[in-house]
């Protein structure tokens, strides 16, 4: 299985691991848990119990370790991250996210538009 990286819910340190993510990891950057319900896929606050997975055991304390067996690092591929590309939103849209060139209309009706 290739390495995933998972980015903290706290710090936002990025680092990468080999699955599965362990009771007792932590971050490097901040040494908080890593293995908790914010660095999970299924954590949603919007949510009822603030988990997305209804089979889940309710955790009181979303950013302790805990033992869940539902867990699922939020995390990506790290060869999707190596991947070159200019703009991330490039990748995942396909297209170039570089603005077009604005049209003499476009110029035009902004400033027949603009405030005085």
């Amino acid at each position: 299985m290739p390495n995933l990286k998972v980015t903290c819910w706290s710090c936002g340190h990025s680092w990468e691991f080999s699955p599965p993510l362990e009771r007792g990891d932590l971050c490097a950057g901040c040494r908080r848990d890593a293995k908790v319900c914010k660095n999970c896929k299924f954590y949603d606050r919007h949510a009822n119990r603030e988990c997305r997975e209804s089979q889940a055991e309710i955790v009181k304390d979303k950013e302790k370790s805990n033992f869940c067996d539902w867990f699922a690092a939020a995390c990506y591929s790290s060869d999707i991250q190596n991947q070159s590309t200019s703009n991330p939103l490039d990748a995942l849209f396909g297209g170039s996210s570089t603005p077009k060139p604005r049209s003499k209309i476009e110029d035009e009706l902004d400033a027949f538009f603009k405030k005085k």
